[in-house]
């Protein structure tokens, strides 16, 4: 009955059978008829009675769990509670994604990354009998390792029987934003500090600063654009630059659209002389990402006048890296094993000595800075 039953809601928790099917079946309703047993349609009412009279409080939580044999209660709502968290986590993705490369390491030791310009370049021409010239590969070496974060929660019994809200199921999609939050914030760390972009990467030395910390402009976002698309690596060599993200804080967000969405743009000549131009002259490949949590880490005024632009992540050259360990790409949720079981064997989901069921996510990753030329900043001060 138990091993019948677990089947039954694995069965429909993964939409691969029918509701009809799993309580008896259409073409079992005549074989029914001649044993004088009730039909399906039956069975399937009741059992939806007995849900629904869960669902809303009629009948307590362990009614459920002993109709069901030892551990099954905690194992299965476990293996429901943990996909629920994967579907929340993923249905709903952060903007780092749109700036950042994303990675896998293998292992908790530390990794190195490494901006190189290789061999490339011009060749040289060469005279008779003469010796090509020797290159060697210039590089830059970046390092990071991921570390494990982690939240959790317990519930106490009384809790669990008074759920008539279901406010428990409700738990993973906090996890999940959880999740989501903290890869964002941990990324936004990467590029920003609490004055604006952060001053140990975007700085002279880089060449990443535009010039006076323009505010959001169209002039000056196209100067940035312009100031992108002319990277050269070490050699000399350009680097292609085909698209372009945008990142701001919530105060510069709606500013941020306008300029993108303009449907025309003036240019006013040295002689008075206006120029129209269709469209807004900057928006070809160029996206907007909002980042929430810049409103956070930066501490000062800056927050609403910051503004960043990266080169797209998955081109020759990020600017920025966020890994996660391998096979633990996405949160996962735990719970503590319970010690406790009724007398005659069902075992509950809730301790012996304080009457709780404790549960967890915990989520692997880490990322560093990887090449500063493939973005540019300004604080927005204007100074």
């Amino acid at each position: 009955m138990s091993t019948m039953f677990e089947q039954r809601i694995q069965a429909l928790d993964a939409d691969s059978a029918s509701v009809a099917a799993s309580f008896g079946g259409e073409t079992r309703v005549a074989e029914h008829s001649r044993r004088g047993t009730p039909g399906w349609e039956s069975r399937l009412l009741e059992a939806e009675r007995f849900m629904q009279d869960i669902r809303v409080g009629r009948r307590g939580v362990h009614h459920f769990v002993e109709a069901m044999s030892t551990s099954d209660f905690p194992l299965l709502f476990a293996d429901s509670l943990d996909r629920q968290l994967y579907g929340a986590y993923e249905a709903t993705q952060p903007t780092w994604q749109n700036y950042a490369r994303a990675a896998t390491v293998n292992d908790f030791r530390e990794v190195k990354r490494f901006a190189t310009s290789g061999v490339r370049g011009l060749l040289t021409r060469v005279g008779e009998l003469a010796e090509h010239p020797r290159r060697a590969a210039d590089m830059a070496e970046y390092k990071y390792s991921v570390n494990k974060y982690e939240a959790g929660f317990a519930l106490s019994f009384e809790t669990m029987i008074n759920d008539d809200l279901g406010a428990f199921l409700r738990l993973p999609q906090d996890l999940a934003a959880s999740a989501r939050d903290s890869e964002e914030e941990f990324v936004t760390r990467l590029f920003a500090g609490p004055t604006g972009p952060r001053a140990d990467v975007y700085k002279t030395a880089n060449d990443n600063v535009l010039a006076g910390n323009p505010a959001l402009t169209r002039d000056a976002l196209q100067a940035a654009i312009t100031k992108l698309m002319k990277r050269k690596d070490e050699r000399g060599n350009p680097i292609q630059v085909t698209s372009v993200e945008l990142v701001v804080g919530t105060g510069l967000s709606l500013a941020a659209s306008e300029i993108i969405n303009a449907t025309e743009y003036r240019a006013a000549g040295p002689n008075g002389d206006v120029t129209i131009i269709k469209g807004n002259g900057v928006g070809g490949n160029l996206r907007i990402s909002t980042n929430y949590f810049i409103d956070s880490v930066v501490s000062s005024a800056n927050a609403d006048t910051s503004w960043w632009l990266f080169a797209n992540p998955n081109g020759p050259r990020p600017a920025l890296e966020f890994g996660r360990l391998r096979g633990y790409e996405q949160p996962a949720l735990y719970e503590k094993i319970p010690d406790m079981r009724r007398l005659g064997g069902a075992e509950v989901p809730w301790s012996f000595n304080h009457g709780a069921s404790e549960k967890k996510v915990q989520h692997i990753y880490g990322g560093s800075f990887v090449d500063p030329r493939m973005t540019v900043a300004s604080n927005g001060s204007g100074s």
